[in-house]
C-alpha cells in the first residue's frame, strides 16, 4: 500500500496543531479465540487553542484559569504597594539534614522582595529593598547563577531563571548594582 502523497514530520504536527485529530478505537485481546481484555480508546490531538475553538475542554481551561487568578490575589501585597518584576526561581534550604533548592516566584515590589510559594500560598523569604544586598557567588553548578541575599534579618541564597533581568530589576528598585566576587 503506497502513500497517496508525501509528507513529513513538520506536516503532520501543523495538521494535529492547526486542524487536531481525533482517534477512535476499540481493541481486543484474545486468547484461543477467548477475549480476556478489551479497551476502548477515545483521544483528541490537536493545540489548546484548536480545542477550545471547537468547544473541548472549555471547563479545564475556566478552571485553571480562574484558579491562576486567585493564585494572584492572593499574594501579600500592602495598598500602596507594586509588583515591579516577577520570576521563577529557588532559595537554598537547609531543615536538618536535608539541604536543597525550593522553587518559586521571586517578586521585587516597590518596597520589598519576597519569594512567594503558590501553593500552599506562603511567603518563603521576605528582605525590605532598603537594607538589602545581593552579591553574586561562586555557583555550585556551572548552569547556574547564584547569588548571596544579605538584609538586616539575615542571608539566604538564591538562584533565578532569569538572572540579567532580575539583577536589573532589583538595581532599578534598589538603586545599588550586584557586587560581583572576585
Amino acid at each position: 500500500m503506497q502513500p497517496e502523497r508525501d509528507g513529513s514530520l513538520v506536516d503532520i504536527l501543523d495538521r494535529l496543531l492547526n486542524r487536531g485529530a481525533v482517534l477512535n478505537a476499540d481493541l481486543i485481546i484474545s486468547v484461543a479465540g477467548i477475549p480476556l481484555i478489551g479497551l476502548n480508546l477515545r483521544a483528541a490531538l490537536a493545540s489548546m487553542e484548536t480545542m477550545l475553538e471547537y468547544g473541548v475542554m472549555e471547563d479545564w481551561d475556566k478552571s485553571t484559569r480562574e484558579w491562576y487568578a486567585r493564585q494572584q490575589t492572593n499574594l501579600p501585597l500592602s495598598k500602596d504597594e507594586e509588583i515591579l518584576f516577577k520570576t521563577f526561581g529557588y532559595i537554598w534550604r537547609e531543615e536538618g539534614i536535608i539541604s536543597r533548592w525550593v522553587p518559586g516566584v521571586w517578586n521585587i515590589t516597590s518596597r520589598r522582595l519576597f519569594l512567594w510559594l503558590r501553593s500552599p500560598g506562603e511567603v518563603l523569604f521576605e528582605a525590605p529593598l532598603e537594607n538589602l544586598r545581593i552579591e553574586r557567588v561562586n555557583a555550585s553548578r556551572a548552569a547556574r547563577v547564584e547569588w548571596e541575599l544579605i538584609s538586616s534579618g539575615g542571608s539566604a541564597k538564591i538562584s533565578i531563571s532569569d538572572s540579567d533581568e532580575f539583577e536589573e530589576a532589583l538595581a532599578r528598585a534598589t538603586g545599588v548594582q550586584t557586587a560581583v566576587p572576585v
